[in-house]
């Protein structure tokens, strides 16, 4: 459907207003309200920009563009041809260059470029640029409190030195929106539509093919899903990575080329490229797709250096994929970054999961354990010493290693599981970080070995969850791979375990839940999750519902989460010794932490000897 209609003569006539997901995609649209023929069709939200009542009237309009052609040297009626022709790339699909005079504005008027071509009234409060990048308090707030779990821009002080060259602030310019959006977000633990709005418009400005639009989609896509606006976070994510693909991002030449002179430059595109990757693969076991899209990539972009060398500028030569993947070959010991470990964790999962048969059957037990395993287990027993630890001995956790020994345990557990004595419960639907339940698979020989190897996956993911920090402060994406250790842990209640190891996994449940609440508080999404996980283990547990004005057992009401998911009556879930599969791997001998599940030799169910 294009955004062109028919008028009476015959000729076509331009849609007066295009939807805001249509013009980010620079695609045509109808204009239909209140849901135009495109976003209709595929389903999404359809949002239009405010309308500019209460912004410049026609007169005071005309009187801007006099000032401005006057600046310029330019005459009223060249600048409102020259605002026509920009008009109609816009409406085309393609994206103008700024022009220095676009941007030029009296003291006392902010002006946007987007105001005048586009129609856009963006809210005054809190959008104005930074100019002082250092100083400004919600890019301050990225920093502190994103930045570290995901750790592919410019650092501060970098970026503020080449935002400070007048022919780069307008690339700058889509970035910095929604960096300062995730820093409202974490100040203010709400969303912004006046600064979505903004950052929309500067997607629009912006050229659909600088690279620096696959680090502001990106985020974007991390802040949208966190906040259950899924669809869009779903089109910003393949935005990302179609012009990141498009660019050739994953070649080696790209960030020498792009990088210039500048070795921090260099070496943030290389990690623009790599945390697409990750990213990427979150996305795929969150959401239970197994739609891993660039994992098939040949990639050649040399791995990322260590935080503290990228924090100073002092880039030392970077290290190959290659090099890492041959690593157990090294006579001498190579170093490499905590990034490059994650990095290596994501491909190690991905390429457990994809040697893992999708219908799991008796005999393919001994496959998944002589196979998928040995992924695993070598990124595992490669880790130097110094890796093996996420805390170092001033109590400082390393956010990459923290997510590497994640990836490889909520693996671990969702390749054993289906193989396991911990069945999946028919409740355990209710969770968007649930997978699929697999067909019914019969009890294979080695049961005890998949059933061991799951309980020592889910030990350590709480060795990691216990370590004591004052703050839990990690990714969101850590939700989904905590979630699915704890559907295992619910399942060794109901299952396995009693007495004292029952009390003992309750109270590491409690903790799992306190620890997902503290995340809750900035992202809805993850506040969900908790629900959801706290109706399942009522159900598990038999314990009912919770609170002064939760329904009676006899009652047929039920809790209903947001989003426009299901509502599920919990007291029509019954359990079920019917398997399934749910995502979660891997164990870590020598975390530190508290919580533990004991000896596994003194189990009461006869597995110690496996």
């Amino acid at each position: 459907m294009d955004s062109t209609s028919s008028s009476r003569n015959g000729r076509a006539t331009r849609s007066s207003l295009a939807c805001l997901p249509c013009r980010s995609r620079h695609v045509k649209c109808d204009g239909k309200r209140p849901r135009c023929a495109r976003c209709a069709e595929i389903g999404q939200d359809c949002n239009y920009a405010r309308s500019r009542r209460g912004g410049l009237d026609r007169a005071a309009l005309a009187d801007r563009r006099r000032r401005l052609a006057a600046n310029d040297g330019t005459s009223p009626a060249s600048e409102s041809s020259r605002q026509r022709d920009t008009t109609t790339q816009q409406v085309q699909g393609q994206t103008p260059p700024l022009m220095v005079g676009d941007l030029h504005h009296e003291s006392n008027e902010r002006v946007n470029v987007g105001d005048a071509i586009l129609g856009i009234s963006i809210p005054d409060a809190g959008i104005a640029q930074p100019d002082d990048i250092e100083n400004d308090t919600l890019i301050n707030a990225y920093y502190e409190k994103f930045h570290g779990c995901h750790p592919f821009l410019l650092p501060r002080k970098h970026l503020s030195r080449l935002h400070q060259d007048p022919h780069r602030q307008s690339s700058f310019t889509p970035l910095l929106a929604v960096m300062r959006l995730i820093g409202h977000i974490y100040t203010s633990h709400e969303w912004s539509t006046s600064l979505r709005d903004h950052i929309e418009a500067c997607f629009l400005q912006a050229s659909p093919s600088d690279p620096i639009m696959v680090q502001s989609r990106l985020l974007f896509s991390m802040a949208l899903f966190w906040h259950d606006y899924k669809d869009a976070a779903k089109l910003e994510m393949d935005a990302a990575t179609s012009l990141a693909v498009d660019l050739k991002m994953y070649l080696s030449d790209f960030a020498a080329s792009h990088g210039r002179d500048d070795p921090v430059l260099r070496e943030c595109w290389r990690r623009t490229w790599w945390m697409l990757y990750i990213v990427d693969a979150y996305y795929t076991g969150t959401l239970g797709t197994m739609n891993f899209r660039v994992a098939d990539i040949t990639a050649t972009a040399d791995l990322p250096c260590e935080e503290r060398e990228y924090e100073s500028g002092d880039i030392p030569e970077p290290r190959t994929l290659q090099e890492f993947n041959c690593r157990e070959f090294s006579a001498e010991t190579i170093h490499f970054s905590s990034f490059a470990y994650l990095i290596g964790a994501v491909q190690c999962a991905a390429s457990a999961i994809a040697i893992a048969p999708k219908i799991a059957t008796k005999g393919d037990s001994t496959h998944v354990i002589q196979a998928a395993d040995c992924s695993l287990d070598g990124w595992r027993l490669l880790l130097p010493n110094d890796r093996k630890q996420v805390m170092d001995k001033d109590g400082k956790i390393d956010e990459l290693m923290f997510q590497a020994h994640l990836i490889i345990h909520v693996s671990t557990i969702g390749l054993h599981r289906p193989f396991s004595a911990l069945k999946f419960n028919a409740v355990e639907h209710v969770s968007s970080c649930a997978r699929e339940p697999p067909l019914d698979t019969p009890i294979p020989d080695l049961v005890n070995v998949h059933t061991v190897r799951v309980l020592r996956a889910v030990e350590a993911q709480i060795r990691l969850l216990a370590l004591p920090v004052p703050e839990f402060h990690h990714t969101p994406f850590t939700t989904c791979m905590v979630s699915e250790g704890t559907l295992a842990l619910l399942s060794a209640c109901s299952a396995l375990f009693k007495g004292t190891q029952l009390s003992t996994a309750r109270d590491q449940i409690r903790m799992t839940l306190g620890c997902l609440k503290v995340l809750g508080e900035v992202w809805p999404r993850i506040a969900r999750n908790v629900r959801e996980i706290q109706t399942i283990a009522q159900t598990v547990l038999g314990i009912g519902p919770v609170g002064k004005n939760s329904a009676t057992p006899s009652s047929s009401a039920g809790p209903s989460f947001g989003g426009g998911e299901e509502s599920l009556d919990l007291f029509t879930c019954v359990p079920s010794n019917d398997t399934t599969n749910s995502s979660s791997l891997g164990s870590i001998e020598d975390l530190c932490g508290w919580y533990s599940l004991g000896e596994l030799s003194d189990l009461p169910w006869g597995m110690g000897s496996g």
